[in-house]
């Protein structure tokens, strides 16, 4: 049961109103599915008395599992309150610290975070150059081995928390619904596309809905994940491996991590030649030849389908897979002129590989065919 150190909850509200403020009583006042309140009645140094509302959130369920979760409640709460005529006021929000001291953000108005600079390159550029050259160097295959080594590491950290259904029923949900997955990602693409309709973004929906159903209860692979494992956010400073822009999971699905990386192998490859072959079907193997070997993992295949759809649906954004974007990133004026067709080839895999039971290495070049 969470618990309130009335001190220190004086000393915040006495730094909230800039007076001293005497705290008589701490009452639960109830508990529902989502959270519960505490009535806190208090004094000021003009012996005038005053109740508040303390509200917390469970973290069970409804995407309140993370302390972020739980702040991005209160900090809207607190932003959009008082502007609703006769809603009560928001007074303030804040954290609980480690000490159990209260902690007031103030007034916010936005939000930022300041990180160490990453020093290095991004694997974009290992995966221009493998292309240039067409095949595999040794510096090429001690790269992409350590990065199968890297998630298979932080793979075998599995959560077995008491809310594990909770979190990963929510990943597989967000993978559907999220605005920064699947349907979100889907809702940014420009009306008229070359290369898809509407109605082909609806059918691919419609089929990670069924797969969101079909693995939501997996809850015994949740494990520590990075969550954007893309070329863009792994860098390499000489051999060392540098890592950007851990999203949206503490806790995930491990083959979300591995598609990420093994979708950009495959659509580099289609938009380079045309179809998945070698290097990239060499640099793909070795990672997952690698990842195994340190990792035992019977169901990765069987979960892969659902989050191979969302990467590949990245892959074919018209903003991020630009035709200048491929300029930047030299490929031959025969590929960019034909991305369209690379594309179809995209959506091709995603609808194959939604009607498959399991993800088949053996076959990603039929995934490709209408």
């Amino acid at each position: 049961m969470i618990q309130i150190d009335k001190e220190k909850l004086r000393t915040y509200l006495s730094s909230v109103f800039g007076s001293e403020i005497t705290i008589k009583t701490i009452e639960k006042m109830g508990e529902g599915f989502h959270g519960l309140g505490f009535l806190i009645d208090t004094t000021n140094r003009k012996g005038e008395e005053k109740r508040y509302v303390l509200k917390m959130l469970h973290d069970k369920g409804f995407g309140h599992e993370y302390p972020g979760d739980r702040a991005n409640v209160f900090i809207r709460a607190f932003m959009d309150y008082n502007l609703l005529p006769r809603h009560v006021k928001a007074i303030n929000v804040g954290s609980i610290q480690e000490d159990g001291k209260p902690l007031s953000i103030e007034k916010p108005k936005d939000f930022f975070i300041v990180m160490e600079e990453g020093k290095g390159k991004d694997y974009w550029n290992d995966l221009d150059k493998i292309r240039d050259e067409g095949v595999l160097k040794d510096e090429d295959r001690k790269r992409v081995t350590s990065l199968g080594k890297y998630l298979a590491d932080i793979h075998s950290n599995d959560y077995d928390g008491d809310n594990r259904k909770h979190l990963y029923r929510r990943v597989v949900r967000d993978f559907v619904g999220h605005g920064e997955l699947t349907m979100g990602v889907i809702d940014t693409f420009p009306d008229k596309l070359g290369f898809v309709t509407r109605k082909e973004l609806v059918e691919i929906v419609k089929k990670t809905v069924e797969w969101w159903d079909r693995i939501k209860d997996k809850d015994k692979r949740l494990c520590v994940i990075h969550g954007d494992f893309y070329p863009g956010n792994i860098w390499f400073d000489n051999d060392e491996l540098v890592l950007l822009d851990r999203s949206r999971f503490r806790y995930g699905e491990p083959a979300d991590d591995t598609t990420s990386l093994v979708m950009n192998f495959i659509n580099y490859s289609v938009m380079s030649f045309g179809e998945f072959t070698n290097p990239f079907k060499e640099l793909l193997e070795l990672f997952y030849t690698e990842y195994f070997k340190r990792r035992n993992d019977p169901e990765m295949f069987k979960a892969s389908p659902l989050f191979l759809a969302f990467r590949a649906l990245v892959c074919i954004h018209p903003v991020f897979y630009s035709q200048e974007w491929m300029r930047k990133h030299g490929f031959k004026r025969e590929r960019i002129e034909s991305v369209n067709e690379s594309k179809k080839k995209i959506i091709n895999f995603m609808r194959n590989v939604l009607d498959e039971d399991e993800f088949k290495i053996n076959k990603i070049n039929s995934y490709l065919k209408d």
